[in-house]
């Protein structure tokens, strides 16, 4: 028997990805990365990568140092990038029929 689409859909107490508790963390206030490394037990290095990760998702990411570590928070959330349409996609350039000319 196949589930139903609203059955397929993910659980609501689904835990949060990493790149979502870091924003979540970096929209509270200033956040450092050892910070973010200790409560989602992961290295310095990724934390680095899960605060540029939530940078190219569109938050704009701030930092200050203060007292003598780097701290990180959300200034502006950016809005999304319009995509451009895929090659063949976009309007028509022409709609005349072309008809051959005498060199073809």
């Amino acid at each position: 028997m196949r589930k139903s689409k609203v059955e397929a859909a993910a659980p609501a107490n689904r835990p949060q990805t990493k790149k979502a508790q870091v924003l979540e963390m970096l929209n509270g206030g200033a956040v450092s990365v050892v910070e973010i490394a200790e409560k989602l037990s992961i290295s310095k290095q990724a934390a680095y990568s899960l605060i540029g990760d939530v940078k190219r998702g569109g938050a704009a990411i701030g930092g200050v140092m203060k007292d003598g570590a780097m701290r990180y928070s959300v200034t502006v959330l950016k809005r999304a990038k319009a995509k451009p349409l895929a090659f063949g996609k976009g309007a028509v350039v022409s709609v005349a029929v072309s008809t051959p000319t005498a060199t073809d």
